[in-house]
């Protein structure tokens, strides 16, 4: 397909005049469809047959035993033009880029989190194809604000590194979104995925996908499942922790040398008690873990980065601070507001909690540093 170039977006010159800090780079802005129809057109004529009789829905039903009240939007950032909120391009630069002033999003769509659900892993990867498809005719193509991380389902690891090869290359793509199952991270199974990924110089993008713990082919919290919405999320951290170890431990790194991977809205607080524990263990009982060759925190401030949002608040800002005090993070942390989901971070609060010398590579050089210099097409 062939794709024109977008129009370069603009930084408000307010931003730039200030001087307050560079580039805002925003490593975390939820793109949606006003219907899971308008993925049709972008698949084959014999899929979206089978779409169009079947459908595609985003979630099964047991999806909805976590329901929150407003599905996790935002009421304000419902367009005018309808739709869901995230499902106009115009508004969310008019609502969120332009007054922040972002110069770079990275869209992670949600549209394919509910093929983590299906039992044909042809069909999860021919969706997946027509998302990608979509979001960068639609969008990357339209303002060069908008970068995508393409989705790959996990379901098939050849078929999605066939996909990371055929969509990798092109203008406005950063990274890959590998949407969870049941396999941990560090498993073999995720390998041609990872080698198709470090050919084209792209990072994993892991999200969680709202399936968590609803069915045999998604991860759960450890101690069991959660009964409700607000259980989940506040336990949902330890899905991205597990990940993070069973990376380091099972040599994920010593097979992918140059793999780097974004944990977006994972948290990061508990890299704190995480590494140190990690590093104890190993170096009281290496034999335990044969395939790790260094320090695991070594791995960590090497391959892994994380976005702020959502960013804990404690009751003082000694507490808040005592978290950029945790080694290596002042390279690891990037800035993400997850718009526009209800619990979107505002830019300026968080910026201004950021120790300010952190903030130039928490705001655009960590950005820079694992999406290359594509991540900023927009500026001049």
């Amino acid at each position: 397909m062939h794709r024109k170039a977008a129009p370069q977006g603009k930084v408000p010159s307010s931003v730039t005049i200030q001087q307050e800090r560079p580039p805002l780079v925003d490593c975390d802005v939820h793109p949606l469809v006003k219907s899971v129809e308008s993925i049709y057109p972008y698949v084959s004529s014999s899929w979206r047959r089978h779409f169009e009789t079947r459908g595609a829905r985003m979630y099964a039903r047991a999806r909805d035993r976590y329901n929150h009240p407003n599905r996790t939007y935002r009421m304000d950032a419902v367009p005018e033009s309808g739709g869901p909120a995230g499902s106009d391009r115009d508004f969310t630069l008019e609502d969120h880029m332009t007054p922040f002033g972002v110069a770079s999003a990275l869209l992670l769509p949600q549209e394919p989190y509910g093929v983590t659900t299906w039992s044909d892993p042809s069909a999860a990867g021919a969706f997946c194809s027509g998302v990608n498809d979509y979001f960068l005719e639609t969008w990357v193509d339209y303002d060069s604000r908008f970068n995508l991380a393409i989705s790959v389902s996990p379901h098939d690891p050849q078929l999605a590194a066939q996909e990371i090869r055929r969509r990798g290359g092109e203008i406005g793509v950063i990274g890959v979104q590998l949407l969870l199952n049941e396999q941990m991270m560090g498993s073999r199974w995720f390998d041609p995925v990872y080698q198709a990924a470090c050919e084209m110089n792209l990072p994993i993008v892991l999200h969680q996908t709202g399936n968590e713990g609803c069915y045999t082919t998604s991860q759960g919290p450890s101690g069991g499942v959660p009964r409700s919405y607000g259980e989940r999320h506040v336990v949902l951290t330890q899905v991205g922790a597990a990940n993070v170890v069973d990376m380091i431990t099972n040599g994920a790194f010593e097979r992918f040398p140059t793999l780097r991977v974004v944990m977006v809205e994972w948290g990061f607080s508990w890299l704190s008690s995480l590494l140190p524990r990690m590093d104890f263990l190993w170096e009281n009982d290496p034999d335990a873990a044969p395939l790790v060759k260094k320090l695991p925190s070594a791995y960590v401030a090497e391959h892994f980065t994380f976005t702020t949002q959502p960013l804990d608040e404690p009751d003082t800002r000694d507490e808040l601070q005592s978290l950029f005090r945790i080694p290596n993070i002042e390279k690891m942390l990037l800035f993400s507001s997850d718009y526009p989901h209800y619990d979107t971070d505002d830019p300026d609060f968080v910026i201004k909690r950021i120790p300010e010398a952190m903030r130039t590579r928490v705001c655009f050089e960590n950005a820079v540093d694992v999406f290359g210099d594509k991540v900023l097409r927009s500026t001049p």
